[in-house]
């Protein structure tokens, strides 16, 4: 063949492509049928087990290896793993509302173990995989061929109930996900019911049958009807989902709590090592230890023990914000629908839709399943008439058939002379004789009445649709009083939703939070002095604040954000402590420069919601711009990301951060050795965080620090480019107005910084006993005044 080159698009070429493998992701893998609520491979499992291995419910089971054998070769032609995983899940109870799999062997835990290899482990069908199946004889559903063309397999399965529903699914496709939660099997079908009466009803109503999802580990779901409404008549949504517990041995010894069941999807065992490095931690000084007690007979139980006297709720509520035991199910009930040409589409549908699509396909498969029992029954209509014709005239038949050279000619001498067709003619001739004499006459006239009969009776039904809907629900309603079971998840009241309030599980006591200037921190109870804490080598205290673990610690970053965190979050250490970036996303090669406590004997707020008259934060920028915003809203905690004080104008940072109440001064230094100084009234009270005002003017130069002054207190000392430092005095820089250049203080060697104060340490034992801060400085530098006194 002589080679040929096209020149194509390779951007439509991709493009169309990709389209071609998104939509047979979509169709044929990732998301289930909404007629028997199956994916392709759960599907063509399930029909080699029936029409190939014949692994009957009431049967033998068969090896694993050979169902994932006979599935890949004729079926499914997809790797070993994904067809064993997919039999495997089918299998477990705690996956499947009703399991359409019944296994023998190890088929895995609901601790998170695996399933064993499939050559150890058998499997055959579940008694209501039947319900699935066994109409498919009947010409009930389409067939198509196969990958290979050598068989064809169904289209789709002749679901008696509706599976989606009862069993859920979840999968990921391309471009779109399905997650359909299990529910209750008596209650979809009491939904079914109310529809076949009213195809007009509601959401609404049909809620009246089904309350919610029902998991197959139980649970308590946390959602009110309204919520639960919007979500089935959407499509999506979110509910919370908590285990079930009880208090056992209330007035004993040791007292315990027992957890019965646990949330939708989740591992049992990684919840009870959360539980038990929770209990390890002591972040819940109640609770002693953990139990695991599940076994076959009670089921899923796991106990906590506990201090006598200790408040079960408060456990709870903890277990339920830190660990599994309270999960999130988002619903996204999205399904292929099919359409009038009996091609799928994707589509995401409510309760309402999903139901009516079961019952229309039900419709259609009960009316076909009615018309191929009419056609069996038509076609041995036939044959007993062609029998009754030839026994009122026996003889002369049995005479034609003698004095026939064959059976060819046999049949074309009925055919001719008793009105016989082809098919009545050969059966006459292949019927044993005794079948037609004198005595089995009647058993043949007798089954031509009951044949016609029940015939008449089919013409009758599938001449009316009442009658059809009739059978539907009766139907129906058998499957669900046989193998209909009570809900295992209940629908939470009010009384169950449990407040989580993280100060109830903070032991209340005083410490100190130490900050270095490479960014570590950590907490200690008692500080004699700075020199005296452990730090990395090269590394230093920069900042030390007092305050009560039931408070909180605001640390400042140069880049202008803040982060607000718990105090007992900062772990108590007599080592080096922990990297700050460990408990807030700090940015790149930025700098934390300041820390304050919110400690109310430290930082009292006496001020309005405008903060007006209360503590004021000051930040000052390497360009000069100096803000000044109330200090209230920082005391309140912030995510990880942190929440502005300051805009900066890039490549500028903030240099400096401080609290102040009052009137007060403020002194400004440049790099090239310029200082100002003045009131801070002269800067603006902003709500929110902007990019300040100007504090002093710079020519190519920048602001490289800046100090409160108090009107009793001395001035700052300054470092020098030399290396040097020098203690300002009040008339080195008297008290101007902001933005101006200031005065050149330093000549030659310009301005390194200012040295900060020297960090003022609380003597715990003292304020104890007088509830009135008094700190001391430390390394024998100079008591800063009380800024409170």
């Amino acid at each position: 063949m002589a080679e040929t080159i096209q020149t194509v698009s390779i951007a439509r070429e991709t493009h169309e492509r990709y389209l071609r493998y998104a939509v047979s992701v979509i169709t044929a893998r990732a998301l289930p049928d909404v007629r028997d609520g199956l994916k392709p491979v759960q599907r063509r499992i399930l029909y080699t087990m029936y029409n190939d291995l014949r692994l009957y419910f009431d049967g033998r089971p068969a090896k694993c290896a050979r169902i994932v054998g006979d599935v890949m070769g004729k079926y499914h032609p997809h790797g070993d793993s994904a067809i064993y995983d997919a039999l495997v899940r089918m299998a477990q109870p705690w996956v499947m509302r009703v399991p359409l799999v019944a296994g023998q062997g190890n088929f895995g835990s609901v601790d998170g173990d695996s399933a064993a290899a499939y050559r150890y482990t058998e499997a055959k069908l579940s008694a209501i995989a039947d319900l699935l199946l066994r109409e498919i004889r009947q010409n009930t559903v389409d067939h198509r061929p196969t990958y290979n063309s050598e068989s064809t397999e169904p289209v789709v399965l002749p679901a008696e109930y509706p599976n989606l529903l009862v069993n859920g699914v979840s999968g990921i496709a391309v471009g779109m996900a399905t997650n359909i939660p299990p529910h209750n099997l008596r209650e979809v079908i009491n939904a079914c019911l109310t529809l076949i009466e009213d195809p007009e009803a509601t959401t609404s109503m049909l809620m009246n049958s089904i309350k919610g999802p029902d998991f197959p580990l139980g649970g308590k779901i946390l959602a009110d009807r309204s919520t639960l409404r919007k979500i089935y008549e959407d499509g999506d949504g979110s509910i919370k989902v908590q285990a079930e517990w009880k208090l056992e041995g209330a007035d004993g010894k040791t007292p315990q709590i027992a957890i019965t069941s646990i949330p939708y999807g989740t591992d049992k065992s990684k919840i009870e090592n959360d539980i038990g490095t929770i209990i390890e931690a002591r972040k819940l000084p109640g609770a002693l230890g953990l139990t695991n007690e599940t076994n076959e007979k009670d089921g899923l139980r796991i106990t906590i023990d506990l201090k006598p006297g200790t408040d079960p709720n408060l456990v709870m509520a903890y277990l339920f914000r830190h660990t599994a035991l309270q999960a999130n199910f988002s619903f996204n009930m999205t399904c292929l629908i099919p359409n009038e040409d009996g091609t799928v589409r994707p589509q995401k549908c409510g309760l309402k839709e999903i139901l009516s699509q079961f019952l229309k396909f039900r419709m259609q498969t009960v009316r076909r399943r009615f018309e191929f029992e009419l056609e069996q029954l038509r076609k041995r209509i036939h044959i007993l008439e062609g029998f009754r014709i030839v026994f009122d005239v026996l003889d002369e038949a049995l005479r034609l058939i003698r004095r026939s050279s064959g059976k060819a000619d046999a049949a074309e001498k009925l055919i001719k002379n008793f009105g016989l067709d082809l098919e009545q003619a050969n059966a006459v001739l292949e019927a044993q004789i005794y079948k037609i004499a004198q005595m089995e006459i009647n058993k043949i006239l007798e089954e031509l009445a009951e044949k016609t009969k029940e015939a008449n009776r089919i013409e009758n039904i599938l001449k009316s649709e009442k009658k059809l809907w009739k059978i539907i629900g009766d139907e129906l309603g058998a499957i669900a009083e046989k193998f209909g079971e009570r809900r295992k998840s209940r629908m939470a009241g009010d009384e169950d939703v449990l407040e989580f309030n993280a100060e109830a599980y903070i032991v209340k006591e005083n410490t100190n939070v130490i900050l270095t200037r490479d960014g570590w921190v950590k907490r200690v109870g008692r500080l004699a002095s700075v020199e005296g804490t452990r730090v990395r080598e090269g590394d230093e205290v920069i900042a030390v604040v007092p305050a009560s673990t039931l408070d909180n610690v605001i640390f400042f970053a140069e880049d202008g954000t803040s982060y607000t965190i718990r105090v007992n979050e900062i772990p108590a250490s007599s080592g080096y402590g922990e990297p700050i970036s460990k408990f807030i996303k700090l940015g790149d090669n930025v700098r934390i420069i300041a820390m304050e406590t919110t400690d109310p004997r430290f930082m009292p707020d006496s001020g309005d919601e405008t903060g007006a008259d209360g503590l004021k934060l000051v930040a000052v920028t390497s360009d000069g711009n100096i803000l000044q915003i109330p200090f209230t809203e920082f005391r309140k905690l912030s995510t990880k990301n942190g929440r502005r004080y300051i805009r900066l104008t890039d490549p500028a940072k903030a240099i400096f951060c401080g609290i102040v109440q009052g009137t007060e001064s403020i002194l400004l230094a440049s790099e090239k050795g310029y200082a100002v100084h003045f009131e801070l009234s002269e800067v603006p009270l902003t709500q929110n965080a902007g990019k300040g005002v100007g504090g002093i003017k710079l020519e190519r130069d920048r602001c490289v620090g800046a100090a409160l002054v108090t009107g009793r207190g001395t001035m700052p000392t300054i470092r020098t480019g030399g290396g040097t430092t020098r203690e300002l005095a009040p008339r080195d820089v008297p008290i101007g107005t902001r933005h101006r250049k200031g005065e050149h203080v330093v000549k030659k060697a310009g301005i390194d910084g200012i040295v900060p104060p020297p960090i003022q340490l609380v003597n715990w034992d003292e304020l104890e006993s007088d509830p009135k801060p008094k700190p001391t400085a430390s390394k024998n530098g100079k008591a800063q005044p009380d800024l409170f006194d």
